[in-house]
C-alpha cells in the first residue's frame, strides 16, 4: 500500500434542510456521510452557519503531474473523481432523501501542500446548492486551524 499524509477540511452548509423543501416534510437526519452509511453532524458556529470538520489520506506520489487521490472513510467515487457527500436521511429509512456532493477534484497539489505544511484546513462552502452537483465546481480555500 502506498505512503499517506493527513489533510484536514471542512464543509459548512447554511441550512440543516434537504435541498428543494420548505420544512414541512417528515424530520431527516443531516450530516457528512462515511462509506458505512453513518451521518456525522454539522455543528452550529458563531456565523450561523453549519460546519464538519474531517480528515482524508492523499496517497503520496512521485509525480505530482497527476491529481491527489483522496482516501479515507468519506471519499466516494472513482480513484479520478472523488467527492464527499453531505446527506439528508429519514430515520428508519432505507436510502436518502438528498445528497450534495462536494468534489475533491478540485483541489490540487499546491493546496494540498499549503493545508499540510501551514497545518490549516481546507474549507469549502456548500450553502444553497442542489442535490446531487456532482460536475459542479467546488472553491475550497486554506482556513487557518
Amino acid at each position: 500500500m502506498a505512503a499517506t499524509s493527513i489533510l484536514k477540511l471542512r464543509l459548512l452548509r447554511d441550512s440543516p434542510l434537504p435541498p428543494g423543501t420548505s420544512g414541512d416534510e417528515a424530520p431527516c437526519a443531516f450530516g457528512l456521510q462515511d462509506n458505512k452509511g453513518q451521518l456525522h453532524d454539522l455543528l452550529p458556529r458563531t456565523d450561523g452557519k453549519l460546519a464538519v470538520d474531517f480528515e482524508l489520506r492523499v496517497a503520496v506520489v512521485a509525480d505530482e503531474t497527476q491529481p491527489p487521490l483522496f482516501l479515507g472513510p468519506f471519499a466516494f467515487g472513482t480513484p479520478q473523481d472523488r467527492f464527499v457527500y453531505l446527506s439528508w436521511q429519514r430515520p428508519n429509512a432505507p436510502g436518502y432523501v438528498n445528497r450534495v456532493k462536494a468534489r475533491l477534484s478540485d483541489i490540487d497539489w499546491a493546496l494540498v501542500h499549503a493545508a499540510q505544511e501551514s497545518g490549516g484546513r481546507l474549507e469549502a462552502d456548500l450553502s444553497g446548492r442542489k442535490a446531487g452537483g456532482g460536475k459542479l465546481p467546488v472553491s475550497w480555500r486554506l482556513v487557518e486551524a
